[in-house]
């Protein structure tokens, strides 16, 4: 690619930016607090990483526009497309915060006062906010890797990652012997880990099942997917455990999380999920 297109889309990737955070901030603006406000003037740790995960997220999510293109295509044509994917992609990531709120966090991230919302002093609810956004930004760079793909199903495929990223954390939930939503209403960082953990998993391996899968039926497409996904989250568990094995020897997880608030031991169990989706996605694809 020429040396002066990549200037071009830099100030681009840039300007998309820009407009993502004026988007959230108006958002958030309707819903009663000033990110700024609390970033700059009280030094919002929770803010400041919520939002920090959302404009990853975001970026990842359309520069697969960019990748995509060919040497051959005009400068316009492909900052017209990377255009248009970043504002899908801001469109999406803040539908995904709305979808995390209501069926992963249930209700942790309700408004607390007029200037400041639960996430702003809950760190640990914080890094499971971002981690959506980032999970969510792999999915769209799947998504958006074939220049020929249609809308539709790039929407079918950030419908389908939300499902899979709810129903991972659901099952992950149930399988633990503590309340995973109450430690993280504690602002237990030790719980709040693993579950960001598993999102990156997620996201690692559903980016790497829709990718190029933009053309051609979404009911093929979506099949193969589906086998996909199958085979890899059960060995993404499975090679979960093992490195658990290696990481944490003779080490109660439980215990470390919930009684110790071993922030190292919980960050130790969501590397190991973020592990076990690298070796599986690099081997499968």
């Amino acid at each position: 690619m020429r040396f002066e297109f990549l200037v071009g889309f830099m100030i681009e990737a840039l300007l998309i930016l820009i407009v993502a955070k004026l988007a959230r901030d108006v958002l958030l603006k309707m819903r009663g607090y000033d990110v700024n406000e609390m970033v700059v003037r009280k030094r919002s740790v929770g803010a400041a990483t919520s939002q920090a995960g959302y404009l990853v997220g975001v970026l990842m999510g359309f520069l697969g526009a960019i990748s995509a293109r060919g040497e051959h295509s005009t400068f316009w044509g492909i900052a017209f497309g990377v255009a248009l994917a970043g504002f899908v992609a801001i469109a999406l990531q803040l539908v995904a915060d709305m979808v995390s709120d209501k069926l992963i966090f249930r209700g942790l991230g309700s408004r607390k006062g007029a200037d400041q919302s639960v996430e702003d002093v809950n760190v640990t609810l914080a890094v499971g906010k971002a981690a959506v956004s980032i999970a969510t930004g792999m999915v769209l760079r799947g998504a958006l890797s074939d220049p020929e793909g249609g809308l539709l199903p790039r929407i079918v495929w950030f419908g389908a990652a939300q499902a899979v990223m709810v129903l991972a954390v659901l099952l992950y939930c149930r399988l633990t012997p503590y309340d995973d939503l109450a430690e993280i209403k504690r602002n237990n960082l030790a719980a709040g880990f693993p579950i960001a953990g598993i999102l990156l998993a997620v996201g690692l391996v559903l980016e790497a099942a829709v990718l190029g899968k933009g053309t051609g039926s979404v009911a093929q497409a979506a099949l193969g997917v589906g086998k996909f996904l199958g085979v890899s989250l059960v060995l993404v568990y499975v090679f979960r455990l093992i490195t658990d094995f290696i990481m944490l020897p003779k080490v109660k997880l439980a215990k470390a999380i919930v009684e110790d608030k071993n922030v190292g031991a919980g960050i130790q169990e969501g590397v190991s999920f973020v592990l076990a989706s690298l070796i599986v996605t690099f081997f499968l694809t």
